[in-house]
């Protein structure tokens, strides 16, 4: 089965990067490492007004709002994004980086996807090829697989190419556009919080946590702390329903991989005993759920994130479910 291969390395010469820059970017790089190039980013120095005239690209993969609702809504990218009124520069380029991260993880998702995708058609084109050879396949048949199997080998070269614009993207919010990271370490999320504070606390602890925006508050007239007050109690109002949804989504994705790994082990005995098989498409089908699964953990972690950011609290790391005490027996 064909490996996943990492552009930037195949474009490394025509982006003329200089060693001592390479250098800057440590590979494998860490989400830890790539949040501490936030400081300094241009981005943290742009007037509010200034930086509304250069709006960040949407991610390419990573689409929480209609991850959440289903595409029963309205497309409306931004609000996948925590109004930048809300809270500083430095924390909104922190979040650009964690999105620009998670982008590159599930783009590499992608490419394993898409790769075995493309071999699951491949073998059987190939073998239809050699058979048309000895009479036992027509020209036609031969024709219809090839055009399935081109379809499946573009949507292969999109995700290859996605690998590449990802980590572009993430070069950019790490300040560094000429040197396109190769390798991530991956990342383990812990189990989320069960409880979340209410709307009433969550605002009530950006009210008085968030320095950034109580000076704007101060610095404002009492229509314009009106204005800021309902967009903060609206942007929590949206993430909270959004992880509730995100709860129930848990339970949909545990019951898609539990029947596709038992699709999948079902199809391999049956290609192991030499009976007709789709062993391909339940592995692509296994991979496809697994990629899912990682979206809907990368946009929990981001609303999490974004939680954090506009009460004033480091971006990363997450907040941690508090342990129970065992109770004595």
């Amino acid at each position: 089965m064909p490996k996943v291969k990492h552009f930037p390395l195949l474009f490394a010469s025509a982006l003329l990067v200089s060693v001592a820059q390479a250098a800057e970017v440590p590979d494998p790089l860490s989400l830890d490492q790539a949040l501490n190039f936030a400081d300094g980013h241009p981005r943290t120095q742009l007037a509010a007004e200034i930086a509304q005239r250069h709006p960040t690209p949407q991610p390419v993969y990573l689409d929480c709002h209609n991850l959440a609702y289903n595409n029963n809504t309205s497309p409306d990218n931004q609000r996948d994004r925590p109004l930048a009124a809300l809270i500083s520069p430095l924390d909104n380029q922190r979040l650009e980086i964690l999105q620009r991260f998670f982008d590159v993880l599930l783009a590499d998702g992608s490419a394993v996807r898409d790769n075995e995708n493309m071999a699951v058609y491949f073998i059987p084109l190939d073998r239809t090829r050699t058979r048309m050879e000895l009479k036992e396949f027509s020209e036609l048949d031969v024709a219809e697989l090839d055009a399935e199997y081109q379809i499946v080998r573009q949507q292969g070269a999109a995700s290859m190419a996605s690998q590449r614009l990802t980590r572009a993207l993430l070069a950019q919010a790490i300040n560094n556009p000429q040197t396109l990271p190769n390798e991530l370490n991956p990342i383990t999320l812990d189990k989320l919080p069960a409880e979340m504070p209410t709307l009433d606390e969550l605002v009530t602890a950006s009210l008085q946590g968030n320095k950034w925006l109580k000076e704007r508050r101060d610095d404002a007239n009492a229509d314009e702390r009106a204005i800021i007050d309902m967009e903060l109690r609206q942007q929590i109002l949206e993430i909270i329903l959004r992880l509730d949804i995100f709860k129930v989504a848990e339970g949909r994705s545990k019951a898609e991989m539990l029947w596709r790994d038992y699709y999948l082990e079902r199809s391999r005995t049956l290609y192991e005993q030499e009976v007709k098989s789709d062993i391909g498409d339940a592995m692509t089908q296994q991979s496809k759920a697994r990629l899912q699964e990682q979206q809907l953990q990368f946009c929990q972690a981001l609303s999490l994130a974004q939680l954090n950011a506009l009460q004033g609290k480091p971006v990363w790391p997450l907040p941690q479910p508090a342990k129970q005490e065992e109770k004595p027996e």
